[in-house]
């Protein structure tokens, strides 16, 4: 239970006010920047795309978009059903922070390279948050529903927020890694959704049938899930990384 006491001392906001600036670098100096990725096709087609995002600036970068483009071994880019590039938002990153962020694709092509980038972001002062903090999350495990079918995995994991009240979830980002601690993917997702897997027959194999103790970006711990767009790839589960994307606004 939350003391309504304790809520009304909370020093962050419902909204980001104040005197924004939206560019790429932030005014100050320093800017967003991708400083790991990697992506993975299998055979069915499915491409999942990973990359660790870092602040080098003394400003929040608040809502920033990151964009996905896949190219073909001539550097040709291979669109989406007509519609490129690949779009994320990544709700808050703090001064100095790391992030991971990815997404999940179809090509039938064959994916040589993929370019990640940074779009516009909105740069606020570290007051304008109040005391946010990143809600971090644990890797449990994951589960593969049927080897057949790639995307019938769920990965859970646990959830911590010391917020003085419940955020607003937007996604929850997975990064994927080999066992040399190579980055080969990643994905976004709505965490805490309920969802049955079924195999070629129909018939059914399991999931997540109930919801969690309570809602992901809520305050103090729960286990929860996602189930990644295009599933998981040849990785090793234990090094397996989850970021709860939680906003300080709704909208």
């Amino acid at each position: 239970m939350v003391n309504n006491s304790s809520r009304d001392r909370c020093d962050i906001p419902d909204k980001v006010s104040g005197e924004a600036a939206s560019a790429a670098a932030a005014p100050g100096g320093g800017a967003v920047h991708v400083v790991e990725q990697g992506f993975t096709q299998d055979p069915n087609s499915a491409v999942s795309l990973g990359a660790v995002l870092e602040n080098t600036s003394s400003s929040v970068a608040y809502r920033t978009k990151v964009t996905f483009r896949l190219f073909d071994a001539a550097h040709t880019e291979l669109p989406e059903t007509g519609t490129s590039p690949l779009t994320v938002e990544v709700p808050i990153i703090l001064p100095g922070q790391r992030i991971g962020t990815g997404e999940g694709s179809y090509r039938k092509a064959k994916v040589a390279s993929v370019e990640f980038g940074i779009g516009a972001t909105t740069w606020v002062s570290r007051e304008a948050v109040g005391s946010f903090s990143p809600v971090t999350a644990t890797y449990v495990r994951t589960a593969r529903f049927n080897p057949r079918i790639p995307t019938s995995v769920d990965i859970h994991y646990k959830e911590t927020s010391t917020n003085c009240r419940a955020l607003n979830s937007r996604t929850t980002a997975v990064v994927f890694r080999a066992a040399t601690g190579k980055l080969i993917g990643g994905g976004v997702a709505s965490p805490d959704t309920p969802i049955t897997f079924r195999d070629e027959q129909g018939r059914d194999l399991g999931g997540e049938t109930q919801p969690p103790p309570s809602p992901s970006c809520a305050q103090g711990e729960r286990e929860t899930w996602i189930v990644p767009p295009t599933g998981s790839p040849s990785a090793d589960d234990a090094r397996t990384e989850i970021y709860p994307y939680c906003d300080v606004a709704g909208g």
